[in-house]
């Protein structure tokens, strides 16, 4: 079961941009998959190789946006990029397999960020900075 489902709103037409947020749709998907498994037990050693990965993919994908966009839209817009990764680490280093109530805590909270972190590129407002903005980048 996906948990997470591609859709036509969360498209910026920036291709490299829509390839990435897709990518962490994918993992984020293993995550809950995992998470949700008849079989999944607590002290489950998959779990944080899925959240290394996405902490990983998450902190490239963060790094690409600040290269991509200028600093006034990065600090306006991207305020919530650094947040998944501390929350991960965060996770990872106080989890104890007696509190899996903390795993699905922070199920919602991806959730919350991925969608609001995708939702952000599509507003109208920022389309229109796109608009003005001369970006090297290659579109649909």
């Amino acid at each position: 079961m996906r948990y997470f489902n591609w859709k036509k709103i969360y498209e910026t037409g920036i291709t490299e941009i829509d390839r990435q947020h897709k990518k962490l749709f994918e993992i984020a998907n293993e995550y809950y998959e995992e998470l949700f498994s008849e079989t999944f037990i607590p002290d489950n050693r998959q779990m944080f190789k899925i959240l290394e990965k996405l902490k990983s993919y998450s902190e490239y994908h963060c790094r690409y946006e600040k290269e991509v966009f200028p600093e006034d839209i990065i600090k306006k817009y991207f305020d919530i990029e650094n947040m998944l990764a501390d929350k991960i680490t965060e996770l990872t280093s106080s989890y104890n397999e007696n509190n899996i109530v903390v795993l699905y805590g922070f199920a919602e909270f991806l959730r919350k960020w991925l969608l609001k972190h995708i939702l952000v590129l599509n507003t109208e407002n920022f389309k229109e900075i796109l608009k003005k903005e001369v970006f090297n980048l290659s579109c649909n």
